[in-house]
């Protein structure tokens, strides 16, 4: 999702993605099989915040999984959900792993809002 690869986004879509869900529908953040970590995320924006300081290990159990690109992919970013596939193929963990995340989600959002003052 580099600058030249930007996909333009209807403002009526974007809002619907960064819109905040409920909280059934939240992203609930685990360290593994029920082992819940108490944080969740209603919105990208929050998963940004929630992805700096939750735990490597609950990162890479969720990128693992692919959870992250379920979450997104019911938001209704399939553009987004397209990064996160290529960064789960990256094999990145860590600090790594964290960095590219808040990276990658946090372009999309920049993105996206920057559709709807279009």
């Amino acid at each position: 999702m580099g600058k030249g690869n930007v996909v333009s986004v209807a403002k009526g879509l974007a809002e619907r993605i960064l819109a905040p869900v409920n909280q059934e529908r939240a992203f609930y953040f685990y360290a593994g099989i029920g082992e819940p970590t108490g944080d969740s995320a209603k919105s990208l924006r929050e998963l940004v915040e929630r992805a700096k300081g939750v735990p490597l290990k609950s990162l890479e159990f969720h990128l693992g999984r692919g959870d992250f690109e379920n979450w997104v992919y019911m938001l209704g970013d399939p553009e987004l959900v397209k990064a996160l596939v290529k960064l789960r193929g990256s094999g990145a963990s860590g600090e790594k792993l964290r960095g590219e995340l808040v990276r990658v989600v946090q372009t999309r959002v920049r993105q996206l809002q920057r559709s709807l003052t279009r």
